[in-house]
């Protein structure tokens, strides 16, 4: 069973108009890679609405099964860990870089009573503290951009994926995601076939692909045709 302890709370002070209003371009990508500070939980909240639809896309292309082990890398506050839990005997792990929204994350699933089968953690992509094929399903929601080195960050996904274990990721279109003025800063923008090509070197198989196009609010604030890609790969 991959779950964890409770950690303490955050608080943050209300941002009225939201964290478009009260950061820079510059500041707000660095929120979004580590969410920490003052800003912390309304830069959660702020993502949780610009990606829900898309998170709910991966989600069901995910498809959870019963009894099945979940890992999603970059969940913020948890806020989709329910979703990921709908199936009976499933349980969740969260691997996130920000200790802030691991407190966060914990207070939710706390709070959702689902404790006993979901916990996030504080750790990087990178380097996994996960035994070898344990888990069923893996889930990355536009996380690949913070991703230093993201052939290894693979690697280590295929790793502790089951054989058969799926694995789906998320990502803005490198096109879409240039008109976005906080991607200037520190953001990794991949192309589509790359992400495909490294997929593939690290282990895993591309079966399936899907195109997610919506109109909404960008984390800046601004009215945008969004357009992501959803890639599915086996172990």
């Amino acid at each position: 069973m991959l779950v964890g302890g409770h950690a303490a709370a955050t608080s943050c002070p209300p941002l009225a108009t939201g964290v478009a209003c009260v950061l820079s371009p510059e500041h707000l990508a660095a929120q979004l890679r580590h969410p920490h500070g003052d800003h912390a939980l309304a830069v959660a909240e702020s993502m949780n609405r610009s990606n829900g639809a898309l998170n709910q896309a991966a989600i069901a292309l995910l498809a959870v099964a019963a009894r099945e082990q979940v890992l999603e890398i970059g969940p913020g506050n948890a806020a989709f860990a329910a979703d990921l839990l709908r199936a009976p005997g499933s349980r969740y792990l969260g691997v996130e870089v920000s200790a802030d929204m691991v407190d966060a994350a914990q207070d939710r699933l706390t709070a959702a009573d689902l404790h006993d089968r979901a916990a996030v953690r504080l750790g990087d992509v990178h380097a996994l503290d996960l035994e070898d094929a344990c888990i069923d399903a893996a889930l990355a929601v536009n996380t690949v951009y913070f991703w230093e080195q993201p052939a290894l960050a693979l690697a280590e996904l295929a790793r502790v994926l089951r054989p058969g274990g799926r694995l789906c990721l998320a990502f803005g279109d490198a096109a879409f995601m240039r008109t976005l003025p906080f991607t200037a800063h520190g953001f990794h923008l991949h192309e589509l076939a790359d992400v495909e090509l490294a997929m593939r070197s690290s282990g895993l198989r591309v079966c399936g692909w899907r195109a997610h196009r919506e109109t909404g609010t960008s984390n800046d604030g601004r009215q945008v045709e969004k357009h992501f890609h959803l890639l599915l790969a086996r172990r």
